[in-house]
């Protein structure tokens, strides 16, 4: 009876130190999948920040997308729309655009270089979407 009873104790450490060990091994994947996914969350938001103004690098734009560029990033935080020294997503520069299209000096045909820049202002560091025309 001792021998048995002996075994049955061996038997229930050795259950009870597997279940410890096994369950230390899920709580630590469960840790790892939780900062993985807040990796994942800040690498997803950091490339689109930066796809998201990928059609303005270094490209060439018709006077069309140069207008809605404005009128997309109007009143934009973190973006400043730049034409020469004229800030086109603010009130004053819609209507800059306009008046311009208006007497013909812009026209949604022509074509104009852009590029993209980080600048900072007042300490805030935004994107800077250049336009001059060809």
């Amino acid at each position: 009876m001792g021998d048995s009873l002996n075994r049955a104790i061996m038997i229930g450490v050795g259950l009870f130190i597997t279940v410890i060990i096994i369950s230390g091994i899920m709580f630590i994947f469960s840790q790892m999948q939780e900062i993985y996914k807040h990796v994942d969350d800040t690498d997803t938001s950091i490339t689109s920040k930066f796809g998201k103004y990928a059609s303005f690098d270094n490209t060439t734009i018709t006077g069309l997308d140069m207008i809605n560029c404005a009128n997309k990033y109007y009143k934009d935080n973190e973006v400043i729309v730049m034409y020469g020294n004229i800030q086109l997503n603010t009130q004053e520069g819609i209507n800059y655009l306009n008046n311009e299209y208006e007497n013909g000096n812009i026209k949604y045909e022509y074509s104009y270089s852009s590029t993209i820049d980080e600048v900072e202002v007042d300490g805030i560091y935004k994107t800077q979407i250049s336009l001059t025309r060809k």
